[in-house]
């Protein structure tokens, strides 16, 4: 039994030194870089990316925050700039859809890459299903919104 513990403490030091060098960086950088023009470009060119699957350009900062570093950290950025830039439900329910399925992108593909995982799996499936899904449910919430507003025209609003 000793030796098991031993191996497990073992392991789980290992684990959670490669787990600090993986996220201590990501966070520092993003600290540091939050507010510089580079950032700034880079969010502008998300925008253009993520306009195409619903996601309007008050949503591409903590999108992006969310997508590269976690929910954790992206949390805060996602409460901040949509208070900030006054976003609307249905805003805050895409990016909620699309990061709950890509959430962390960078951080948790380098964590299981790093125990030996393939990184076509971890982030080409992850990706590509979160587009897929978040660009349906756009596109379900338009017709909704449209169905909607012919029905208020079509009984005089009530």
């Amino acid at each position: 039994m000793p030796a098991l513990l031993e191996t497990f403490l073992w392991g789980s030091a290992e684990l959670l030194l490669r787990v600090f060098f993986i996220v201590i960086p990501i966070m520092v950088l993003l600290e540091l870089t939050e507010g510089t023009r580079v950032f700034t470009r880079v969010v502008r060119g998300w925008s253009r990316l993520v306009g195409r699957i619903g996601l309007d350009e008050g949503s591409a900062a903590p999108t992006l925050v969310g997508f590269l570093f976690g929910l954790a950290y992206g949390g805060g950025v996602i409460v901040r700039d949509a208070q900030r830039f006054d976003l609307g439900r249905r805003q805050v329910f895409m990016m909620s859809a699309f990061l709950s399925m890509v959430h962390a992108v960078v951080e948790d593909s380098l964590i299981f890459i790093a125990l030996g995982a393939s990184a076509f799996w971890v982030v080409g499936f992850r990706i590509a299903w979160a587009i897929a899904v978040t660009m349906l449910l756009a596109t379900l919430l338009g017709l909704g919104l449209r169905f909607t507003a012919a029905w208020h025209h079509r009984t005089g609003g009530a």
